[in-house]
């Protein structure tokens, strides 16, 4: 079996009892695809000679919330840009939802952006027609139709998706082999111990970029998944007044495993954000890093020649260590798109096998499109994970919207002063406020 196909049915089969379970009651959605279609008519784009559509100079934004692409799509924008005469600007944030809502209160929604279709907060735009409904698109047909079908919201489609990543640990292979570590480590008890031998050679063992709550609170998110795939169901409890916080298995499990992390760090945790430590790693300036597949490209354009490997995060529980996986990338046109043929066109591109490809060498994660091919080494523990059936998908498209960025600014404080009492009510507080609110 296809590591795509694999992944494809294991995640088929994680939201049968997951996500259908914690969709927002959306309704009636209020763009349909004969409405995008008139839209689309209305756009005042124009047909060359040939058949071929012409912006005629267009300008329109595509926000990516995913920054370590930026530079593939700046060359992918400029390639569409000459060829159908328009002009399509990238911007950035490593901060989405936060963007995504001030600009949602300022009816300033991009022309074109990146989604998350898993995600309950892009579920609430797609409810609210926020984006243009795609259903009828020809282009969807590229899309691996075991896959595609997760990106469906209540018998639509509003987003496109090209990728899942997975998560783990980058292992900077030169620095472990340089302290005499020849084996990478696969338990916590192995990764404990490569720990001690680092900062027992004055080597900074885990990059920990902690001034990024961003950052944080990804790495909260995805590593309390693997001490418990299934969260959901213990923060319900939480919400319902049926255990403390802090009594909480996963929560405790969350702080000890961070105690011992914090022993073996980068003494400026608190002062190095996301760029700076894939810098430092990138160089051999560390040994672990905790992160994702798409990760691997922001190493390659900081040190091409970097030996490392993304292996599983190890439960440090000593229970069962499987690997997160969600729905990564996904192309989606908004309701206010300037102009509706570019922008659908624009959807289509990224669909053709080479584009695709183009972007899948650059972003490191699993490409959705049929065509392209995976064939990164690096993930290669990732892809063993995902054929054995060892992975779960993430938290986050279980949890309600918002706990993520509600519980972060708490998980960065703890990072700081490890103040178990205070944290574990703080996240007492925010599992109550989002799951009841």
């Amino acid at each position: 079996m296809t590591f795509r196909k694999s992944l494809a049915i294991i995640m088929a089969v994680a939201m049968v009892g997951g996500v259908a379970a914690g969709c927002s009651d959306g309704g009636e959605t209020a763009s349909t695809g004969a409405a995008s279609s008139a839209a689309a008519s209305a756009s005042g784009s124009e047909d060359n000679a040939d058949g071929e559509l012409d912006g005629g100079g267009v300008e329109l934004e595509l926000l990516m919330t995913k920054p370590e692409t930026t530079p593939v799509m700046e060359e992918i924008t400029a390639q569409f840009n000459e060829e159908f005469n328009t002009n399509i600007t990238v911007s950035s944030t490593s901060d989405g939802a936060t963007v995504i809502r001030t600009r949602l209160s300022a009816n300033e929604m991009p022309d074109l952006m990146n989604t998350f279709p898993l995600e309950d907060f892009y579920k609430s735009m797609f409810a609210d027609g926020r984006f243009v409904d795609i259903t009828n698109q020809e282009f969807l047909s590229k899309v691996s139709p075991d896959t595609l079908a997760l990106s469906e919201y209540e018998g639509a489609y509003y987003a496109v998706p090209m990728s899942v990543s997975t998560y783990g640990i980058y292992v900077n292979n030169t620095v472990l082999q340089e302290n005499g570590i020849e084996e990478v480590p696969t338990t916590w008890d192995e990764l404990m111990e490569a720990c001690e031998t680092l900062t027992a050679n004055g080597v900074t063992a885990f990059l920990m970029p902690d001034q990024d709550v961003g950052n944080v609170a990804q790495r909260f998110e995805r590593t309390v998944g693997v001490i418990n795939n299934d969260s959901d169901s213990e923060f319900q409890q939480i919400a319902n007044g049926e255990m403390a916080a802090a009594d909480s298995p996963t929560l405790n499990a969350w702080c000890d495993y961070n105690d011992q992390l914090l022993l073996h760090c980068n003494a400026d945790h608190m002062g190095m954000d996301y760029d700076v430590a894939c810098a430092n790693f990138s160089n051999n300036e560390g040994a672990f890093m905790l992160s994702g597949t798409w990760m691997l490209s922001t190493i390659k354009q900081n040190n091409p020649d970097a030996d490392v490997t993304l292996i599983a995060f190890p439960n440090p529980t000593g229970g069962e260590t499987k690997v997160p996986i969600n729905m990564d990338t996904a192309f989606s046109v908004g309701e206010t798109c300037a102009n509706m043929d570019i922008g659908l066109r624009f959807l289509e591109y990224m669909t053709q096998p080479e584009i695709a490809q183009k972007y899948c060498d650059a972003d490191g994660n699993v490409s959705l499109i049929e065509g392209v091919e995976y064939n990164i080494p690096q993930h290669q523990a990732m892809v063993e994970a995902v054929d054995s059936g060892s992975v779960f998908v993430t938290a986050v498209n279980f949890w309600p919207t918002g706990l993520r960025e509600e519980i972060r600014a708490s998980c960065q404080t703890y990072l700081q002063d490890q103040d178990r009492d205070a944290f574990l009510a703080a996240a007492q507080t925010a599992i109550e406020t989002i799951y009841n609110g």
